[in-house]
């Protein structure tokens, strides 16, 4: 759920904000820079965040309280690992920001809600079913890659939902019902775009998928 035209309480921009710096700068100082420059991270992840960039331009709207787009962080946390994930939905907030005109004060919650949230999701799954799940390729395809992918954007609309209730007066059954419905069928395309991606990234060019072990995955 796009929450970066909306006109959100000041308060809340503000929390956001004071969550979001923290943890970014985080990021900024886990990653392994040198590393990543020197890798094949170096021309994978600029391109993906031109293609993230382009995803998040392709927006639709219901309403005035509700806008949409295929998010992409799923396949961008799995392919670069979280820190660059983070750092890398940083630079895809500050750019759709500045192309659409959304105003800067939406852009810690916009990032909390729409990467790191989203991030973390699929992030959570690959961990569970590398201790809980057989070491098996189509367990990190369709589990990790497509249901998490799922996962991950279910998450970031109920988050963006909250919100709209809680802080713009949206009653709970439009927000938790009608909106809901359209976000579980973006579900399943976010699902769809995450699982071909990573799948073929992992077969053909398997050091592009930070996540991925090939000697885990293909004993």
């Amino acid at each position: 759920m796009d929450l970066s035209r909306l006109a959100l309480p000041e308060a809340l921009t503000l929390a956001g904000w004071i969550v979001a710096l923290p943890l970014l700068a985080l990021a900024v100082r886990r990653v392994r820079w040198r590393e990543a420059a020197a890798g094949p991270v170096a021309q994978v992840w600029p391109a993906a965040l031109a293609a993230l960039v382009a995803l998040w331009s392709i927006r639709g709207s219901v309403e005035p309280h509700f806008a949409f787009h295929l998010s992409g962080i799923a396949a961008l946390a799995l392919a670069s690992g979280p820190w660059l994930a983070l750092v890398g939905g940083a630079v895809v907030v500050a750019v759709t920001f500045a192309l659409g005109g959304a105003p800067w004060a939406n852009a810690g919650i916009a990032w909390l809600t729409g990467v790191a949230l989203p991030a973390g999701v699929v992030l959570a799954v690959l961990a569970v079913t590398r201790r809980r799940a057989p070491p098996n390729f189509f367990v990190y395809a369709i589990v990790v890659a497509f249901f998490g992918g799922a996962a991950s954007y279910l998450a970031s609309g109920v988050a963006g939902a909250a919100i709209l209730v809680g802080a713009l007066g949206v009653p709970a059954g439009l927000a938790f019902g009608d909106y809901l419905i359209y976000v579980g069928t973006l579900a399943f395309g976010e699902a769809t775009l995450t699982g071909m991606l990573i799948s073929l990234a992992a077969v053909y060019r398997p050091a592009w998928v930070a996540t991925f072990e090939p000697d885990r995955y293909f004993r």
